[in-house]
């Protein structure tokens, strides 16, 4: 064996090169050679990097010029990246983990994730992970939602005041967790009891703010805003508007429909200043997921995103994603059209909201890259989307960088990811282009490196979780199920001209379909539910159809069922008409 115990000969004393000492018992050592290192800090970047890696953590980090290849140890693996581009794993601030996600993490260099609505089969996964046992990313778990109600007839947690509130966030920090959720319904009162048993905990809250408006939630101590929720809300001049959207808000889903990016186009320019300021005052940070909560409807990219996707679920081996998954990251949600006025709203408040995190940025402000994978998104790829557009939206490329690396783990209190750094763990990336130059590179990858060990890239058909998950606690339904409770009326004669038949039930959408037999025939929806607030969101509670002559041609019993379109959607129970001879 060559000199492995010594001192680098030429070594820089700034930098401090030195090659660690191998025992036996050692872990094998790694050196990655060649590349410019970004590190994730801002500082500047570094050419001809090399970092020896002792098992899962980084020991020196050096230049070419400054060593002595010589003193390599024997049995050393050493990468030759030369001309490409190391940067930190990336961390995703908002994921909704399933049992088919982990390939599409890592593959595009996600090597860490926060679940933000954690339960029993997230901790066991995690635990998993760590003892490696199951192959996926890093997982940093959260508290389930904290609220105030229940949620479509689904339990979060439900609180009962700043005791329960007090209780249920320290039975949370008790279990291990890594950050506290709140939720839309949550209470001043009950916030404030969460952040203090957080902070007593040394743990942040993040949460995604529904009647408490951002620049209360600050006030009260929050360290987050999933969503960069309540910012709306919080710089609405119109009293109107504030009304409107808190009834809109208590949806907790409406992050997910264009609304709630549409009501950032009343937005008080004064107002958002002066919360700016208290945000960055407060240190509370944002994590806006612009790639479900708003590019989706505004962003120019949307139908480049929708076709990649596409192209990249056409391939056999991801055939173990869910098909409902798969509809719902295609789903051309166009189809739901706006007014042009509405469509115009969009667009404002889709500038006035980039507008908003590019001067909170510049003001010093910290932004987090999040995805929500529960909604319309493909995990991986998604993160670096999110970073592609807070360029668009004015930051620059380092900035971009540091909202899924260092921003994250400094929200997160996890010092040892997040930046390259002696000392760190070896989660890194190798890249073909410079991010600093054009942040797109970033997907780029030649190498995901996690904990040390090389990801063997690529994806797998026979891909299985060995603890698959149940369906989850807070479920999400892009399209509910309809059901019919009755029609009316139940009887016609044969021969009949037009009968009208008014069916009353649940969750009927406006492009419902109804079938009558065999025959489709046109219905339309004449009552909406009280859950939702605009046109978009509602669903219906009855339809009205009528029959043409051509279907009640002959007597008999014949179903009528409800249909709504997927992704999820599907088909109600059947009614029945009865059709009697003339």
């Amino acid at each position: 064996m060559r000199a492995a115990f010594h001192l680098l000969i030429g070594l820089c004393t700034s930098i401090g090169f030195a090659l660690p000492a191998l025992s036996a018992e050692q872990a094998p050592i790694t050196i990655i050679e060649g590349a410019t290192l970004i590190d994730g800090t801002g500082a500047d970047f570094l050419p001809q990097a090399v970092l020896v890696i002792e098992g899962d953590t980084i020991k020196t980090i050096s230049q070419q010029d400054k060593i002595d290849k010589t003193a390599y140890p024997e049995n050393a693996t050493i990468i030759d990246v030369s001309g490409k581009f190391i940067i930190p794993g990336l961390i995703d601030m908002h994921v909704h983990y399933d049992d088919w996600m982990p390939e599409l993490f890592l593959n595009h260099g996600v090597t860490s994730i926060v679940d933000l609505a954690s339960h029993d089969w997230v901790f066991a996964q995690k635990e998993g992970v760590e003892k490696g046992k199951i192959l996926g990313p890093r997982l940093f778990v959260s508290s389930f939602a904290l609220d105030g109600r229940l949620f479509w007839n689904v339990p979060f947690f439900p609180l009962d005041g700043p005791e329960a509130a007090s209780q249920a966030a320290q039975q949370y920090a008790n279990q291990g967790v890594n950050l506290l959720k709140t939720y839309t319904e949550i209470a001043p009162e009950e916030l404030k009891a969460v952040v203090e048993v957080a902070h007593t905990a040394g743990l942040p809250v993040m949460g995604h703010l529904g009647s408490i408006d951002a620049r209360q939630a600050a006030e009260l101590g929050i360290d987050g805003l999933a969503h960069a929720s309540g910012i709306a809300l919080a710089t609405i001049a119109d009293p109107a508007k504030v009304k409107e959207m808190q009834a809109f808000e208590t949806i907790g889903i409406s992050v997910d429909y264009p609304h709630y990016l549409l009501y950032h186009a009343f937005m008080d320019e004064q107002k958002a200043e002066l919360l700016i300021q208290l945000l960055i005052q407060e240190d509370v940070a944002l994590e806006p997921d612009l790639i479900n909560t708003s590019a989706r409807w505004a962003a120019q990219r949307r139908d480049a995103y929708r076709a990649a996707d596409a192209q990249l679920l056409q391939g056999l081996n991801l055939a173990y994603i869910p098909k409902n998954i798969v509809e719902r990251i295609l789903y051309n949600q166009q189809t739901h059209s706006l007014t042009p006025q509405e469509q115009e709203l969009l667009k404002q408040g889709y500038a006035n909201l980039q507008r908003f995190l590019r001067r909170f940025v510049e003001a010093g402000g910290k932004l987090l890259a999040g995805s929500d994978t529960a909604s319309f998104v493909l995990p991986g790829i998604s993160l670096h989307r999110e970073m592609e557009l807070f360029v668009e939206a004015g930051l620059s490329p380092m900035q971009a960088l540091q909202t899924a690396t260092q921003n994250n783990a400094e929200f997160l209190r996890q010092d040892h990811v997040g930046t390259l750094a002696v000392g760190k763990q070896a989660d890194l990336l190798i890249v073909n282009g410079n991010p600093l130059q054009d942040i797109r590179h970033t997907q780029a990858i030649h190498i995901v490196m996690k904990g040390g060990k090389i990801v063997e890239l690529g994806y797998h058909h026979d891909f299985q979780n060995p603890i698959p998950s149940p369906p989850p606690p807070w479920g999400y339904i892009a399209h509910p199920r309809p059901a019919i409770t009755s029609i009316s009326p139940m009887i016609a004669s044969a021969g009949a001209q037009d009968v009208t038949i008014t069916i009353s039930g649940e969750n009927f959408l406006a492009n419902a379909q109804v079938t009558f037999g065999a025959s489709t025939v046109p219905a339309q929806a004449i009552e909406a539910s009280q859950l939702a607030s605009s046109a978009y969101l509602r669903h219906y509670t009855q339809l009205q159809l009528s029959l043409p002559a051509q279907v009640l041609t002959e007597a008999g019993t014949f179903p009528i069922i409800v249909s709504n379109p997927p992704p999820e959607g599907g088909s109600s129970n059947a009614a029945h008409f009865i059709v009697k001879f003339p």
